[in-house]
């Protein structure tokens, strides 16, 4: 369970704190102190990721011929299940604990443009037709493929 908790949850906590860069070791090696922070919300987190691929599946709509295009080329297997959710604002978790966490590491943050959860995209109206973004998006829909959804790492993008 902890890799699990470190694999999923640390690139979104871990995001919060040290904003967008490349933080690739410090993704796949947190500190302890951070995994210690994260374990007792991974339930939690789990059914948000989930709740959110979920909602992006039955409501969004299919990727464009360019967007399949882009899919491919990334080395996504099954493109024709993603779907793109076009929002205002990114989705937040209900739970005032999880949420709080989320908040307190500005994962909340104006400036986050996208997140990916399984092969549902998030992506903010203000970023619609952002293709490098999205290009970011689906390649977290490939992880996602390749190392199951839990395993995978929640996509947070800045624009």
């Amino acid at each position: 369970m902890l890799k699990y908790t470190t694999i999923l949850l640390a690139p979104l906590l871990l995001g919060g704190i040290v904003g967008c860069q490349d933080n690739h070791e410090l993704h796949q090696n947190p500190p302890q102190y951070i995994t210690d922070q994260i374990d007792p919300y991974m339930p939690l987190a789990i059914e948000f990721v989930y709740n959110n691929e979920k909602h992006a599946l039955e409501n969004g709509t299919p990727l464009l011929p360019q967007y399949m295009e882009i899919a491919q080329r990334v080395g996504i297997k099954h493109p024709e299940k993603v779907r793109l959710l076009y929002v205002d604002k990114l989705p937040m978790p209900k739970n005032d604990s999880l949420k709080f966490q989320m908040e307190r590491l500005g994962l909340d943050s104006p400036y986050l443009a996208g997140m990916t959860y399984g092969y549902g995209i998030y992506i903010k109206h203000s970023a619609k037709g952002d293709k490098l973004l999205l290009s970011h998006e689906l390649i977290h829909v490939r992880q996602a493929e390749e190392l199951g959804l839990e395993a995978s790492p929640v996509s947070t993008f800045c624009n």
